[in-house]
Formats: structure tokens, C-alpha cells, sequence
């Protein structure tokens, strides 16, 4: 009898192994989603988002478009997010982001604006000494209704926006950079 039950787990277990290895060999499927990415501000932070995203299980980054703060995700429907319907899962990749990057980085559905519909800035600043005050700067500007992308450079003294122009102006933006205590650089002033 003991030899029966031996031999029977034994051809159990051959069997759950090979179901295994068959279930291994069938292609996963899966899903690419392109979104814009918040906390983009500086060309350096694409590698802080490439190795952001090393912590975040069943989510690998595509590619990533900086002059467009957009990046495509790649998922497996039936594995990542607890098989999140395909609504929520914009939701759930941006949670992710942000928690996994303490809120430096974010993800957004694409905007439905065309790019031509949107107007430019620049502006300068002064004062932005370090990656954690060009990120201040961003965030005070990219947090304004109509703001598309927004950069800012502490090397270049810069702040950049593109913005959606029936929401926003250049005066809203200064003022929010004024909020946040960016020092707005002055026009040189010439004499006649």
C-alpha cells in the first residue's frame, strides 16, 4: 500500500511539474500605456525615473520622451495591480510612482489638447542653487491649472512652461513662482 501511495504522489507531482512548465511556455500578454510624467523637470531626472521604476514590481518603462514629459509603461493585465479593470490602471501606476518616489514623480493620463494649441514661456530665476529648488520651482509652476510641462534648470536659471493659454498666462505662472519664493530675475534695465 505504501508503494502505491509513493508511486501515486510521485506521478502527482510529474504531473503538477509539467502542467507548470507548459503554463511557463504559453506568451504572457501584455499592455503598453503611454502617460505623462510629472516631476520630469530636468533631462538628469530621467535617470532617477528609470531607477524609480527598478522598485515597482510587474511595471517596466518603456521609453521615455523628455522634451514631451511622456514615457510608455509596459504591465501584464492579468498580474499587475490585482487585475485592476484597464480604467484604473493609469490611477494605479501613477499611486505607485508616487509612493515609491515620495511624490517627486507622478503619472497622468495624455493630455486631449493638441500641441499646437499650446503656448510657451520662459523664465528667469534666480536663486535655484540645487536639484531640490529647480524641484520646487517645477512644482509651483506645474501644479497651475493649464499647465501642460514645465522645467526648470538651476544651471540655466530657467523656468520653462507650456501651458494651455485659455487656463493660464505668464503672470499667473510668475505669480505662483512668487508664492513659492522663486526669486523672479529682473530685466536688465538700459539707459538711453
Amino acid at each position: 500500500m505504501r508503494c502505491f501511495i509513493l508511486l501515486i504522489t510521485v506521478a502527482v507531482t510529474c504531473l503538477s511539474a509539467a502542467a507548470l512548465q507548459a503554463a511557463d511556455d504559453v506568451p504572457v500578454e501584455r499592455a503598453q500605456l503611454t502617460l505623462r510624467v510629472t516631476g520630469l523637470f530636468a533631462p538628469d531626472r530621467e535617470a532617477d525615473l528609470r531607477e524609480l521604476m527598478m522598485l515597482i514590481p510587474d511595471v517596466a518603462l518603456v521609453s521615455v520622451d523628455y522634451l514631451q514629459a511622456e514615457a510608455v509603461f509596459e504591465y501584464e493585465p492579468n498580474k499587475a495591480f490585482d487585475k485592476a479593470k484597464p480604467d484604473k490602471i493609469p490611477e494605479r501606476i501613477d499611486n505607485a510612482i508616487r509612493t515609491n518616489s515620495r511624490g517627486t514623480f507622478g503619472a497622468k493620463p495624455l493630455s486631449g489638447l493638441a500641441k499646437d494649441k499650446l503656448q510657451n514661456v520662459d523664465i528667469s530665476v534666480v536663486g535655484l542653487d540645487c536639484k531640490g529648488c529647480a524641484l520646487a520651482a517645477y512644482e509651483s509652476v506645474a501644479k497651475v491649472d493649464g499647465v501642460e510641462r514645465a522645467t526648470a534648470s538651476f544651471k540655466t536659471g530657467l523656468v520653462t512652461a507650456r501651458f494651455d493659454p485659455a487656463k493660464t498666462d505668464r503672470a499667473a505662472l510668475e505669480a505662483a513662482l512668487v508664492k513659492a519664493r522663486v526669486e523672479l530675475k529682473k530685466p536688465l534695465e538700459t539707459t538711453p
